[in-house]
């Protein structure tokens, strides 16, 4: 008899160990990884997973979260989803219970944009207080000289959204984009509820060099459905441009 225990008690270890996957929940995302392949890490709220290799070409980073984003109780669920699109290479999938749908929030790649040579990027998400959405858009250096190429470096993006219960839209309230170009560290934040924006230029050893300013173009009107490349191409990108060094 304790023969047949001690059988069926390694058959359970064994059986446990070749279970590959485990289950990780991360301020309420629920995503099933394989064990050995990926590892989660915590970033201020974010979901991020990363393969042990180093981060992997078109390695989709991606997550899944739930919140009471729109206006009634009922949890909302998000997941990021790969697409075929060489500009958007990955959406937010929001299945939104106040309007009984789905609502894809298209993650642009905007790599060509700001360094003219695309590059695969890192997608990240969070919510605030539950109502306020976050997506982080974080671009890898390419492989250049540093200070030779003028290439936009550390690269990040960060774009807020919230439901806008007036007209049943998802709406834009603010951009965030930080980088590093030679010397300097800039960053360009605006707010798409008042229109007002502000640009930083640090250099160490040198005073913040700021500029602001105010557009009727992005005061409370910028929905998910507007984020397109003719918009960033023709007005984000020049917010604030002159104050990079020639």
């Amino acid at each position: 008899m304790k023969n047949i225990y001690l059988l069926l008690f390694l058959v359970f270890i064994v059986q446990s160990c070749e279970n590959s996957a485990q289950k990780i929940t991360v301020n309420g995302a629920q995503k099933t990884l394989e064990a050995g392949n990926r590892q989660v890490q915590k970033d201020s709220g974010y979901v991020k997973m990363e393969t042990d290799e180093e981060r992997i070409k078109d390695e989709e980073i991606a997550g899944s979260l739930s919140s009471k984003f729109d206006d009634d109780t009922i949890p909302d669920h998000f997941k990021i989803v790969k697409n075929e699109d060489e500009i958007v290479q990955s959406f937010l999938s929001a299945n939104l219970s106040a309007i009984k749908r789905e609502v894809n929030i298209n993650i642009l790649n905007n790599s060509v944009l700001y360094n003219r040579e695309g590059v695969d990027y890192w997608t990240f998400f969070k919510f605030i207080n539950n109502k306020i959405l976050e997506i982080r858009v974080e671009y890898p250096d390419q492989k250049s000289v540093p200070n030779i190429s003028g290439e936009r470096k550390d690269l990040v993006e960060r774009i807020k959204y919230r439901f806008n219960v007036e007209n049943r839209r998802i709406q834009i309230i603010g951009y965030d984009l930080s980088y590093r170009k030679d010397a300097f560290f800039i960053t360009k934040s605006i707010n798409f509820i008042t229109g007002k924006y502000i640009v930083i230029r640090k250099e160490k050893g040198n005073k913040d060099v700021v500029t602001d300013g105010w557009s009727a173009e992005f005061e409370n009107k910028i929905y998910s459905e507007d984020w397109n490349l003719p918009f960033l191409r023709d007005k984000i990108f020049w917010v604030g441009n002159d104050m990079e060094p020639s």
